[in-house]
């Protein structure tokens, strides 16, 4: 991969435990501690980050680009896709750094488990089906979390 053209993103995931939310007490410190739980995919990500070989792994059987790690340059994108598993007022998104590459632009291939030869990121452009933008990487190490963002 050539490094360079890196671009900051938004990644929505599935938090199976209260990392972020406000306890009950005053001044309302914070729960700032990953739950270690496996099944958390939020505290996965923050404790060893993003990893192919987990995507999808919240169910949805929808991925326009195949398996790969999605991202997005509109936070909306992102919250369609932060779930919480718990019983919470919150919700949790990440801010990542992704290193796009060159990008190769596309409409949809479910089918794709990796970009074409000599492109090293897929980036799907706004228009037709595809509501917001979405840039999909298939390398873990093109990819890292910056930012734990919580909230309403």
């Amino acid at each position: 991969m050539r490094l360079g053209n890196e671009r900051r993103r938004w990644h929505g995931t599935t938090r199976a435990c209260n990392i972020g939310d406000a306890r009950r007490c005053y001044p309302r410190p914070r729960l700032l501690t990953c739950c270690g739980q496996s099944n958390c995919p939020l505290c996965c990500i923050l404790w060893s980050s993003f990893r192919v070989d987990k995507s999808n792994s919240s169910g949805r059987l929808f991925n326009r680009f195949g398996a790969g790690i999605y991202t997005s340059s509109t936070s909306s994108k992102a919250d369609d896709y932060a779930e919480s598993a718990v019983p919470s007022y919150y919700k949790a998104m990440l801010l990542a750094k992704v290193i796009v590459g060159r990008g190769y632009k596309s409409t949809q291939d479910a089918q794709m488990t990796s970009p074409p030869f000599g492109y090293d990121s897929v980036i799907g452009e706004a228009g037709g089906s595809l509501k917001y933008d979405e840039l999909v990487v298939y390398r873990d190490d093109a990819i890292r979390p910056s930012w734990l963002i919580v909230y309403q």
